[in-house]
């Protein structure tokens, strides 16, 4: 009997992850070092080599911004460079599912009425804090990791996880009409909610980048410069892993 191919696994990195705080609002401009401070860049190859096994470039990309990776993605799928779904583990102080913004209302409004090969384009609400929303509504994803600085991971977005729950190993992508979603912002209880479709549940988990450790190697890297959640400051540590672990050549 054949062996069951393994999902490709990508390490999906914030430059945000690398600061000893997290912002949560961006502000005009880079954010002040002082303020921010980023790690040294020895603490951060380390962090890449000891608890991600990287040890030489891997396929991927390096982007200004995080929700870039979405069309990159389609595009690999596309092209069959990538196959789906695949595994992702995201390093970043932002969990990247959607709070913060309204774009989670046109995912649960719009696209998650679609059939899911009319979701690729999804026109309006995708952005850099909600592209894995977007990405998981487009059935890449097989599963997803969190890990999170030493001010991150408070910014679950709970009406993906399964029943709402913010303690749920899994994410659950749920169709509601707005007025449903409108019960959610005052104090209606979870069952009462009309939920006219469940997507295929995902495994979830979260954690401290101090509690991780990658149980296997990588398949493909990403990394966001993210400008206005990092100082200038920090560009070093973006150059640095660029040149050390991401192959951005046609592959």
């Amino acid at each position: 009997m054949a062996e069951a191919q393994q999902s490709p696994r990508i390490l999906d990195l914030d430059l945000d992850f690398f600061l000893h705080d997290a912002a949560h609002w961006s502000p005009e401009g880079r954010l002040d070092p002082d303020e921010y401070p980023p790690w040294d860049i020895d603490q951060a190859i380390s962090f890449l080599k000891e608890k991600c096994h990287l040890e030489a470039p891997l396929p991927g990309w390096a982007v200004e911004n995080h929700g870039e990776l979405f069309a990159l993605w389609r595009d690999a799928i596309q092209a069959g460079r990538l196959t789906v779904p695949f595994h992702v583990t995201h390093i970043d102080a932002h969990a990247d599912l959607g709070l913060g913004d309204s774009g989670y209302i046109h995912l649960m409004t719009e696209v998650l009425y679609r059939e899911p090969k009319e979701r690729l384009e999804p026109k309006e609400g995708l952005g850099d804090g909600n592209y894995l929303a977007f990405s998981i509504a487009c059935r890449w994803i097989s599963d997803l990791i969190y890990v999170y600085n030493d001010r991150g991971g408070n910014d679950l977005m709970t009406y993906h996880l399964e029943g709402f729950d913010p303690d749920a190993s899994y994410i659950q992508l749920k169709a509601m009409r707005k007025p449903e979603i409108e019960k959610l912002w005052g104090l209606a209880r979870k069952e009462d909610l009309q939920v006219d479709r469940y997507e295929p549940q995902v495994p979830f988990s979260h954690g401290s980048w101090r509690d991780f450790h990658a149980d296997q190697p990588f398949d493909f890297i990403c990394m966001a410069r993210s400008p206005s959640y990092t100082p200038a400051e920090a560009d070093p540590i973006f150059d640095e892993i660029r040149r050390c672990f991401i192959n951005e050549a046609p592959w």
